[in-house]
């Protein structure tokens, strides 16, 4: 993805990486494909989730720099006993004036698939609980 800087600059808009870029977007994006999930489940199968699951709780993004240590970083999925499932998502952001100009104003997430979210609610956060 273009970051929001990238984005902000192009259309003539003043913009600061380490404001407009600094929140956990990827967190934020995978927190959307987990509320998805829960939205698409049938309304047995989300309260089951919510009585009985182990809830998945996104993390801040896991920042790396340079690009290859992203490349083989994985999405991390760390259990918390039965308490929680904690999702870290790899992230590599650069800001325009990044000195490598081919990396300049990019957001690189890894991102937690719906259906994989979707598996977790129907299978997975049941297998503690149930």
């Amino acid at each position: 993805l273009n970051s929001r800087e990238k984005a902000m600059r192009a259309i003539g808009l003043p913009a600061k990486f380490n404001v407009t870029d600094a929140p956990s977007l990827c967190a934020q994006i995978n927190q959307k494909a987990l509320d998805w999930a829960r939205s698409a489940a049938p309304t047995a199968t989300e309260s089951r989730y919510a009585t009985k699951g182990t809830p998945l709780v996104m993390d801040n993004d896991a920042l790396y720099s340079p690009g290859p240590l992203w490349i083989w970083a994985p999405l991390s999925f760390k259990a918390d006993g039965r308490a929680a499932v904690h999702v870290a998502a790899p992230a590599m952001k650069t800001a325009v004036d990044y000195w490598l100009k081919l990396s300049a104003g990019f957001h690189f997430c890894k991102l937690l698939s719906p259906a994989r979210a979707l598996e977790h609610i129907y299978i997975d956060s049941l297998r503690k609980n149930v």
